[in-house]
């Protein structure tokens, strides 16, 4: 009995024992707050040490050391750690990593000579630093390298065909950094970017593609037809086809593309820039240069509406945003409700519904000077009652000359007006005795002339 009881006695005593050393060991991490043996930061050992020893050490181990980047055997880019400005010294940090021991685990650190890898939490305060290195070596090392190409389709014969992706071997900077972190958290020297290339955006595999390629299918199936001015313009499908593109993996339109095409409609159904055959009163068949009369596509507007059509791909049917004056969906340009003025024979019809409503000698402005009445097809754009015109004679003095009826027709100040001054009109009074440049018209005449035109008029002058 004594023998046993004396066994028992030894063994609640080492246990005692043990259990003494467990808890001081554990009291002395705690207290002592040093990194558990064998630890290693970044490749280098701080078992034992205090956050300033570990600080101080790695500050030593790191400041030279050079890193190595290589796809396979090729060298992309070396530096040095101190030039990404790693945090790892930080007093704080390594506070804080001590602190996050598990003290009661000690034991498991007496055995094993790299019993614990602690990372250098690249995400948080070194990630900056790490990611404007990769971006910069990146980008210089993509200069020289092949780019990836996304799967794409095009429109032939009628069908759509697929060109498969491509990989290339430019480098992904966020992977680079990842790789780059990795390294130096391992200790290690080379920094492996083999596998660090950046993937095509698209594949023929991506939902995204196929669900793009479908959709462009029924997009060319569709019927996209402009009415314009009198015309059926339907857009080609291989046109459509032409402006549907892939952007950020979903299907897209090439406005540029779409802005072309209504610049080129604009230009050939418009009016705006375009001079005019016309049937005048006294002198025939005559042609008359553009003035501010005239319509055209408005193409800053319609040009994101018809990419909105498009990618919608129900078709449409529709007369788009027009600007200027003169549109008619019959096609027809003047009209038959228009004011004539010939230069010639110094005379001013006006047309209403196709029938003379007012027909009278006027005087334009002086042919041989710049106050002369310009050529060409103009709008009245505003009509005023009771107004003053103001300007300049040539000899630099103004003039303000009160009038009754005023309707201007051109961007210069040039328009149609009473004019109580002039003695007499018709003829060759004009050549002497003419206007700044507007169509001076007989006081009798002028209310007949207001009241049966509207802003909107074309005014032919030639």
């Amino acid at each position: 009995m004594k023998k046993k009881t004396g066994f028992i006695i030894g063994i609640v005593t080492a246990i005692v024992a043990v259990g003494a050393i467990y808890v001081g060991q554990a009291y002395h991490y705690s207290s002592a707050k040093v990194f558990f043996k064998d630890t290693e930061i970044a490749g280098v050992n701080v078992g034992g040490n205090t956050a300033d020893q570990a600080a101080t050490k790695l500050k030593s181990a790191l400041k030279n050391q050079e890193l190595t980047l290589k796809d396979g055997s090729k060298t992309v880019a070396t530096f040095k750690t101190q030039k990404v400005n790693l945090k790892v010294t930080s007093k704080t940090a390594l506070h804080q990593l001590i602190a996050k021991q598990n003290v009661w685990s000690w034991p498991a650190h007496v055995t094993t000579a790299t019993a614990d890898s602690i990372k250098l939490n690249a995400s948080s305060a070194n990630q900056e630093s790490v990611k404007t290195l990769a971006d910069n070596i990146a980008t210089k090392a993509n200069t020289t390298r092949t780019a990836a190409k996304s799967a794409t389709f095009t429109y032939k014969d009628g069908q759509y065909e697929v060109t498969k992706e491509q990989n290339g071997n430019q480098l992904d900077a966020a992977k680079v950094a990842t790789s780059i972190t990795n390294a130096i958290e391992k200790g290690e020297t080379t920094v492996n970017v083999s596998k660090d290339y950046l993937k095509p955006a698209v594949t023929t595999k991506s939902t995204s593609f196929k669900t793009a390629k479908d959709k462009a299918v029924a997009i060319t199936k569709e019927s996209y037809v402009y009415k314009l001015s009198g015309h059926k313009i339907t857009i080609p499908a291989a046109t459509l086809a032409s402006w549907l593109t892939m952007k950020d993996g979903q299907l897209a339109t090439n406005t540029t593309a779409i802005k072309s095409y209504l610049t080129k409609l604009s230009s050939k159904y418009g009016t705006i820039n375009k001079t005019r055959t016309f049937k005048s009163t006294k002198r025939g068949t005559v042609k008359v240069k553009a003035g501010l009369y005239g319509w055209s596509i408005k193409v800053k507007s319609e040009t994101p509406t018809l990419s909105k059509l498009v990618l919608a791909g129900k078709g449409m049917s529709r007369t788009p945003a027009i600007q200027g004056s003169g549109y008619h969906n019959s096609g027809t340009d003047i009209g038959n409700s228009y004011v004539e003025v010939d230069k010639v024979n110094q005379h001013m019809w006006v047309y209403k519904n196709g029938k003379l409503v007012v027909s009278t000698d006027v005087v334009t402005g002086l042919p041989t000077t710049a106050h002369h009445t310009p050529t060409g097809v103009w709008v009245i754009w505003s009509k005023q009652r009771n107004t003053t015109l103001r300007g300049e004679n040539d000899n630099g003095s103004s003039y303000a000359s009160k009038v009754k009826y005023w309707m201007p027709i051109d961007d210069t100040g040039v328009g149609i007006h009473d004019s109580s001054w002039q003695p007499e009109y018709g003829g060759t009074w004009y050549k002497k005795h003419g206007s700044h440049g507007c169509v001076n018209t007989p006081p009798s005449k002028i209310k007949s002339v207001y009241e049966n035109v509207s802003v909107g008029t074309p005014v032919i002058v030639f």
